[in-house]
C-alpha cells in the first residue's frame, strides 16, 4: 500500500517583548489582544480534531508575557486606559487614536454600534472633547469585546449577554470585559500543555527574544546572499548570545509545559551553517524548520512550478535534511502553501479555500505515489495575524480544512518528531547558505541606514555593559541580571524589522522609541547615564519605496552592475509593497523598477533579487499611439493582471538569455503581438537590467504621459507584476542643456 503524503503544519506564535524591563509597563497591548481573540482559539480547534496532529510554536518571550498578563502583573498604556477613574482631553485623544486598531470588515462593520462610533470619530476629527464619557466607556468596551474570539464571545454568557447589550455601558461592564481577558490569558498556556501531554500537538521553541541567529553570530553572514549589502560600521558577532537566548528558550519550556523541546522555529525561519551547529550542541533539539528558497540555494537548484503554483517535483521539498549528515533534522516548508493560508484564502470562500488546499495537497500526493518513500510537506506560518482578516476569524476555514484531512487516507498530518521517530532522514546538504523566509536573505533586518544605525547602537551598548561587567568581577548579580536582559530584548529581531523602510506604517515610531528603551535599560540597570545618542530617534534615514521622476537622464553608457549608479538620480523609481501588518509575504522577484527619459529616449531599470538572466522580463507600455485601434488589456491572457481598467499597447520582452534577443512589439487587433523591426539597447547583469530605446519607435512626443508595469513571466504566465496595482506613470518634459546641468552636477554625480 502506497505512503500517504504526509502533512506537518508549525503555527508560530510571537509578539516581540513590550514589557520595560526596568518598569515592568507595556507599551502595546497585542500580546493581551491575540491571547483573547487567537491563541486559546487555535488550541480550542486543535482539541475538538484530536487526530489532526499539528506544531504549535509558542517563543519564549510571548509566553513570558501571557503569564505576566495571567498574573495581572502586565498593564498595557490600553489597558491603563481603561483602568483609569476619569479621562483627560489627551487620554481621549489616544483612545480615538488606538481603540479602533482591528479589521473594521470583520470586526467594525459587522457591530451597529462599533460601527457608529467610527462614523462618530470622522466626524469630530481631532476635537475629542465633543464626545461624550458615555461614548468613550461604549467605546472602550466594544474594542475590548471585538478582540475575544466570536465562539469564545457565543460560549459565555458574560461576555455574550454584554454583547446583545451593545450600547450605554457601565464601567462595571467594561471591568467584566477586562477581566474575561485575563481570565482567556491564564488557560492559553495550560491549553498548549494539556494538549501536547495528550499527544496531539507538539510544542516547539524559539530563541527566547527571537533573535536573528546567523546576524548575532556574526553580521558577515548577512553578505552571504546580498555580497554587495551595506553593513554597520561596528562589527558584531556574539555566538555566546546566541547561545544564551537558546539555553533561557529550553529552560522556559521545561518549565511551564513539563518538558524539553524537540523542535527548534529560528526566528524568522533564519538559519546559516554556523547556526545550525550551534544549535547541534543542543542534543534535546533534534529538529529544525525554514524555508524551501533556502533549500533551493543549499542544493544549487530551481523548485519548478506550473502556471497554479504547483511543484513539477515535490519529491526535493518534500523530505527533511541534515546538513553533512549530522545534527538536527532540518524540514523546509513550502511556501506557496504556506503564503495562500497566510495571504491569499482570506479573500475566498472559506469552504472554496480549504478544498483548494486539500486538491493542493492530493496534487503533491499524486505526484509521489510511484515512490515507495514516505514524504513530508512542511506548511509554516504565523499562527496569530492573518485569522483577522478571514470570516469568523478563520473559523470556517479551519474546521472545514481539519474535517477534510480527517476524511482524506490519502494525507496524514503529522509533526516534525513524530515523522523523525517513525522514519530515517536520508536527503543531506553539504552546506546551508544563510538566510530567512524572506526573500531567502536577511535584508528585513539589516542593510538600510536605520537598520545598520540601530545595531551599531547594539554594539556600542553591549561594549558598554561587558566593561561593567569586566570591573564588577561577579558583584551585583541582580543588577547584572537586568542589563542583559534589557539587551537581549533589544536583540530581537522585530525592532530592525521596523526600521526595515519597506514595513514603515502609521505607528511603527512606538518600535523606535521601545528599542531605545531596552538600550537605555541596560546602562541605567549598570548605574551610567544613556548616552545623548540614545535620545535622538532613529527612524527617517533610510529612503522611501517610491520615487518620482525629477528631470531626464544622462546618455551614458548601460552598466546592469548591482546598484544604480548616479546616473539614475534623476529617474523615478518603486519598489514592491510592503505587506500589511506584521505579516509579510515569503518571496518576490522584483527589488526595483526605474524609469526615466531624456530627449531621444526611454530608460528603464529592472533589478531583481533572483538571478534576472534567468528570466523572461517585460515592461508593458501605454502610449499615446496613432494607429493603434486595438489595444490589448491587462489580462492579456492571465490572470494576474485583471486588477485594474488599463490597456497596454507596446511591450518590450527581454527573454532569459537562452531564449533569443530583446524585442519590441504592437498591439494589433483580436489582442495579437505583432514584432516591429526596433533595435532594443539593453545590458542585462545578473540582478539588474537596463535599457534605453529610443522614443520615436513609440511615437512619444514631449509632455506625452505614458504609463508602464514591469512583469516576470514564465512559461508564457506572468508570475509577478510590479506595481502590483495601478501603474508607473512618466511624464516626458522638455530638456535642454541648462535642465539637464542644474539637474545633474557636470562631474556626474548627483
Amino acid at each position: 500500500m502506497a505512503q500517504p503524503l504526509y502533512v506537518a503544519f508549525v503555527w508560530h506564535m510571537h509578539q516581540p517583548s513590550y514589557r520595560d524591563t526596568r518598569t515592568g509597563e507595556y507599551r502595546l497591548p497585542w500580546v493581551r489582544l491575540h491571547a483573547a481573540k487567537d491563541y486559546l482559539h487555535v488550541a480550542e480547534i486543535l482539541a475538538d480534531f484530536p487526530e489532526i496532529h499539528q506544531t504549535i510554536n509558542v517563543v519564549p518571550s510571548l509566553g513570558e508575557q501571557i503569564l505576566d498578563y495571567a498574573a495581572g502583573q502586565a498593564v498595557d498604556r490600553a489597558l491603563a486606559l481603561c483602568q483609569k477613574p476619569s479621562l483627560t482631553l489627551d487620554d481621549k485623544r489616544e483612545i480615538l487614536d488606538t481603540f479602533f486598531s482591528i479589521n473594521w470588515d470583520h470586526f467594525l462593520f459587522p457591530v451597529p454600534r462599533y460601527s457608529q462610533l467610527a462614523r462618530l470619530r470622522e466626524l469630530v476629527g481631532q476635537e475629542a472633547g465633543l464626545l461624550s464619557d458615555a461614548y468613550y466607556t461604549d467605546l472602550m468596551v466594544w474594542f475590548n469585546l471585538a478582540w475575544i474570539d466570536p465562539s469564545l464571545r457565543q460560549r459565555n454568557r458574560r461576555i455574550q449577554l454584554l454583547v446583545e447589550k451593545g450600547k450605554n455601558f457601565s464601567r462595571a461592564d467594561l471591568d467584566t470585559v477586562l477581566a474575561f481577558h485575563r481570565e482567556v490569558c491564564a488557560r492559553v498556556l495550560p491549553a498548549y500543555r494539556k494538549l501536547a501531554d495528550a499527544g496531539h500537538v507538539e510544542l516547539s521553541t524559539s530563541p527566547y527574544y527571537h533573535p536573528i541567529l546567523p546576524l548575532l553570530i556574526d553580521l558577515q553572514s548577512a553578505r552571504d546572499a546580498s555580497p554587495d549589502l551595506s553593513l554597520p560600521r561596528l562589527p558584531f558577532s556574539h555566538p555566546e548570545d546566541a547561545v544564551d537566548h537558546l539555553m533561557a528558550a529550553v529552560e522556559f519550556h521545561q518549565n511551564h509545559f513539563g518538558q524539553t523541546p524537540k523542535g527548534l522555529w529560528p526566528s524568522e525561519g533564519a538559519v546559516s551553517e554556523a547556526a545550525i551547529e550551534l544549535v547541534a550542541k543542543f542534543s534535546p533539539i533534534h529538529w529544525v524548520a525554514s524555508d524551501e528558497h533556502l533549500l533551493e540555494r543549499a542544493l544549487d537548484t530551481h523548485f519548478a512550478r506550473d502556471g497554479s503554483g504547483q511543484l513539477e517535483d515535490p519529491r526535493p521539498l518534500c523530505r527533511p535534511y541534515r546538513l553533512k549528515g549530522q545534527g538536527p533534522a532540518l524540514f523546509f516548508r513550502d511556501q506557496i502553501l504556506s503564503d495562500r493560508i497566510g495571504f491569499v484564502y482570506q479573500h475566498m470562500d472559506s469552504l472554496a479555500a480549504s478544498e483548494d488546499l486539500i486538491q493542493r495537497l492530493l496534487n503533491v500526493a499524486d505526484k509521489l505515489v510511484s515512490d515507495s518513500s514516505p514524504h513530508v510537506i512542511s506548511i509554516v506560518l504565523d499562527g496569530e495575524n492573518c485569522w483577522e482578516f478571514y470570516p469568523n476569524n478563520g473559523d470556517d476555514f479551519l474546521r472545514s480544512l481539519f474535517e477534510k484531512l480527517r476524511r482524506e487516507p490519502r494525507l496524514q498530518t503529522i509533526t516534525p518528531s513524530e515523522y523523525l521517530d517513525r522514519f530515517a532522514v536520508t536527503g543531506q546538504i553539504d552546506r546551508l547558505p544563510a538566510g530567512s523566509w524572506i526573500n531567502a536573505n536577511l535584508e528585513t533586518w539589516i542593510g538600510e541606514p536605520s537598520q545598520n544605525r540601530a545595531w551599531e547602537l547594539l554594539a556600542l551598548t553591549r561594549s558598554a555593559l561587558a566593561a561593567w561587567e569586566r570591573q564588577v568581577v561577579g558583584k551585583e548579580p541582580e543588577r547584572r541580571q537586568r542589563a542583559w536582559d534589557a539587551l537581549r530584548v533589544a536583540e530581537g529581531s522585530d525592532w530592525f524589522w521596523w526600521y526595515y523602510r519597506r514595513n514603515r506604517t502609521k505607528g511603527s515610531e512606538i518600535f523606535d522609541c521601545l528599542y531605545r528603551q531596552h538600550l537605555s535599560n541596560v546602562y541605567q540597570a549598570i548605574g551610567a547615564p544613556a548616552p545623548d545618542w540614545l535620545a535622538q530617534p532613529i527612524h527617517g534615514q533610510a529612503t522611501s519605496p517610491r520615487r518620482e521622476v525629477a528631470g531626464p537622464m544622462r546618455q551614458t553608457p548601460l552598466s546592469g552592475e548591482h546598484e544604480a549608479s548616479t546616473v539614475w538620480v534623476n529617474a523615478g523609481y518603486l519598489e514592491p509593497e510592503a505587506s500589511t501588518g506584521a505579516m509579510q509575504v515569503g518571496a518576490s522577484l522584483f527589488r526595483r523598477f526605474y524609469f526615466g527619459y531624456d530627449a531621444d529616449h526611454l530608460y528603464v531599470r529592472l533589478e531583481t533579487l533572483k538571478d534576472s538572466r534567468a528570466l523572461d522580463l517585460t515592461v508593458y507600455l501605454q502610449a499615446p499611439t496613432e494607429g493603434v485601434a486595438h489595444p490589448v488589456s491587462r489580462t492579456d491572457g492571465t490572470d494576474r493582471l485583471d486588477d485594474a481598467d488599463l490597456s497596454f499597447n507596446w511591450r518590450i520582452d527581454f527573454p532569459a538569455e537562452s531564449q533569443g534577443p530583446a524585442r519590441i512589439s504592437i498591439a494589433r487587433d483580436a489582442g495579437r503581438w505583432e514584432p516591429i523591426a526596433a533595435t532594443v539597447e539593453h545590458v542585462r547583469g545578473e540582478l539588474a537590467l537596463e535599457a534605453r530605446i529610443a522614443t520615436n519607435i513609440f511615437g512619444i512626443r514631449p509632455n506625452d504621459q505614458i504609463h508602464l508595469l514591469a512583469a516576470a513571466e514564465r512559461a508564457g504566465q506572468i508570475i509577478e507584476i510590479l506595481p502590483s496595482r495601478g501603474v508607473a506613470t512618466l511624464v516626458l518634459g522638455d530638456v535642454d542643456v541648462s535642465l539637464r546641468s542644474k539637474a545633474i552636477g557636470g562631474d556626474g554625480h548627483a
